[in-house]
């Protein structure tokens, strides 16, 4: 993997015993404001930088982005499976359920499909032949697993959470960043859904016990999920920026 940059803004805070946050409210207050300020340097989050992306970076984006977010299924499959809590299962259940758009008129695949077809993205060939599924990208998704099948349930349990709580403070930039590049409203549906929803909420019973026995495994679950998906916008970011500065075949003319 490789190294964030070397700025204090993407250190995430790792919590000890003896400097142990009062509750897991203000856990989750402190992890958030730290995560926050280390996503504001990242030029993806930047709309001023990604304004002037060509289009050429705007489907490299939706591509790319595509399996960063396409492959959670595993993830939460992961955790369902190997759960003896029912109230685990259930919750999980629930996500996919509203992930499918039970009730609605779109799944949120096809919201993402929405928003892909528009950046000249076709998902169904990233689905099949996993054209830009680049090494980082499933070094990203491997290592959730990974990080899974090493831990208990419990923390297994804290990392779904903490996954969770990720919409809400992502997707508002990543919101803004659709706005920069000049989406449409109805390709920008997908980003809206994923700002406001409320995947969080329903964890809390699950974790609130975990904390009041064992609160470093909720903080060593979160300190991994934050700082693996600040690594992952840092690649994503470098990697369309690259881009820009790529030199083409007029420049050796």
């Amino acid at each position: 993997m490789d190294a964030l940059p070397k700025n204090k803004n993407y250190i995430m805070p790792d919590y000890f015993v003896d400097d142990l946050p009062q509750s897991l409210h203000d856990f989750l207050h402190k992890n958030d404001l730290n995560y926050r300020q280390s996503l504001t340097p990242i030029p993806l989050f930047d709309p001023q930088k990604t304004s002037v992306w060509t289009c050429e970076q705007k489907k490299i984006f939706a591509s790319i982005f595509y399996h960063l977010r396409g492959h959670f299924i595993n993830f939460v499959w992961f955790i369902a499976n190997f759960a003896s809590n029912e109230l685990t299962k259930k919750i999980i259940l629930e996500n996919i359920h509203e992930e499918l758009g039970i009730g609605s008129r779109f799944s949120h695949e096809m919201l993402f499909e929405r928003f892909a077809k528009e950046c000249d993205v076709d998902i169904h060939d990233e689905i099949i032949n996993e054209t830009h599924y680049v090494p980082f990208a499933k070094n990203f998704n491997k290592a959730h697993l990974q990080w899974l099948s090493e831990h208990d349930e419990e923390e297994r349990i804290a990392a779904f959470a903490a996954y969770e709580r990720l919409d809400n403070l992502d997707y508002p930039y990543l919101l803004q960043m659709a706005d920069s590049i000049n989406l449409s409203s109805p390709a920008k549906t997908f980003f809206k859904v994923h700002a406001y929803v409320t995947h969080f909420d329903s964890t809390l019973e699950l974790i609130q016990p975990i904390w009041e026995k064992t609160p470093h495994k909720i903080i060593r679950a979160f300190h991994f999920i934050y700082t693996h998906q600040l690594q992952m916008w840092c690649n994503l970011s470098q990697q369309l920026f690259t881009l820009a500065t790529a030199p083409t075949a007029h420049d050796h003319i």
